[in-house]
């Protein structure tokens, strides 16, 4: 009996053998690839990279022209991304659109459509040989995942809905790192006004110190065009990656809402102003073209700010927040859009939370910091102000 089991089992081995062997060669490779990515993707540490994105902005029936850059911090372990203005203390798993305040931002650069193309099920793919990718020999699969088994969603202030995708992958052959990524969008739903929705994702082996080394994106490309005519392009790269939690640790819990840092010296906590204040803010930083999406910007409280007969906030008291657009226009006339968010104010060593409309914008030199007037705890949604720079003069926007 023993005898006959082991006669079984060397018959097993052997005919999975023969299957092996018969495999197609660009079938073992994938197979060999999707392994290799699994692996990455299990073993990487937790990471945030530097996004810097350049974006551009085409009109219907105009030209495609340079629109502003935005830069954010992103944090992932391969499955999650979470994002953050640089310099924050505190991550979001909110959409990076977010923190710009409009136009378009890609997503998921991270591991994220490796998984959903490589890893998941119910994907197709095709061999197409090999192609010359950044000077490396790669081999190429087209591959589809049909709508009925995507979630890719697409959210637009038009609509929202779920699309299929298509595209196609490159790898290293000798290596098996993906190099190239390629993702569109299709089957567009009618409340999707849309004709092409494109990812490109470019792959290469980043040091992160310690003699570790892994499979990070590099750079990327995301475009949407619409029925109108009108496209966003987006332009990223990813700089200054390194392990996360040297001083901080974090936790990927799915039943949290955001990442929870244990950082005994900082004080996270920030208060409540009392509703109803009016308080005004003269900027300390002058705004200038060349500054991105998400710089920091300071100021002060211009008078002293009374409640209840006593001095609340007192004239002085810092002010911070970052720029949310700064966005350039050619037509009708050059112009800008700017949007700033102030989101705390220091009393006396403690933070406040800033959380007030804009109810009026007093006129000054362009270039210099004319006084603002904030109305605290008035606004539900909305907490940036929008000015437009036009011909030297500022104008506010409620």
């Amino acid at each position: 009996m023993k005898s006959a089991r082991l006669m079984v089992v060397a018959g097993l081995i052997l005919a999975g053998a023969a299957i092996a062997q018969d495999l197609l060669p660009e079938v073992l490779l994938l197979s060999r690839v999707q392994r290799h990515i699994r692996e990455e993707l299990q073993h990487l540490p937790n990471v945030t990279c530097l996004e810097t994105t350049q974006r551009e902005y085409q009109p219907a029936k105009g030209k495609m022209r340079p629109l502003d850059t935005v830069r954010l911090e992103v944090l992932t372990d391969g499955n999650r991304e979470f994002f953050a203005s640089p310099g924050d203390r505190k991550f979001s798993e909110q959409h990076p659109i977010s923190y710009a305040g409009s136009g378009t931002l890609g997503d998921s650069f991270f591991g994220l459509y490796l998984k959903t193309i490589l890893l998941g099920g119910n994907v197709t793919h095709a061999y197409k040989g090999e192609e010359e990718i950044g000077g490396h020999r790669a081999a190429r699969w087209d591959y589809r995942l049909p709508l009925m088994w995507s979630g890719q969603m697409i959210y637009l202030p038009q609509g929202s809905g779920k699309v299929g995708l298509h595209g196609s992958i490159w790898a290293d052959p000798q290596t098996h790192d993906v190099i190239r990524l390629e993702v569109n969008g299709d089957d567009f739903p009618p409340t999707l006004p849309l004709t092409e929705a494109v990812w490109t994702i470019n792959y290469a082996r980043t040091g992160l110190g310690d003699n570790l080394v892994v499979l990070l994106p590099q750079s990327g490309e995301f475009r949407m065009a619409y029925f109108s005519g009108e496209m966003h392009h987006n332009w990223i790269e990813f700089t200054h990656c390194r392990v996360f939690g040297a001083q901080s640790t974090i936790s990927f819990d799915a039943t949290e809402r955001r990442p929870k840092f244990a950082l005994s010296s900082v004080d996270d906590t920030v208060r409540p102003l009392p509703q109803g204040l009016q308080i005004t803010v003269t900027l300390r930083s002058r705004i200038l073209a060349s500054m991105t999406v998400g710089t920091l910007i300071d100021g002060v409280v211009a008078d002293n700010v009374p409640a209840k007969g006593k001095v609340l906030i007192a004239a002085g008291s810092p002010v911070r927040g970052r720029i949310r657009r700064l966005e350039r226009y050619a037509d009708p006339m050059p112009y800008f859009v700017v949007a700033l968010e102030f989101t705390e104010v220091e009393l006396q060593g403690i933070r406040h939370r800033f959380y007030a409309d804009l109810i009026r914008f007093e006129s000054g030199v362009c270039g210099y910091a004319p006084p603002w007037s904030w109305a605290s705890g008035l606004c539900s949604q909305r907490r940036t102000s929008e000015t437009s720079i036009a011909q030297g003069n500022l104008s506010a926007m409620p």
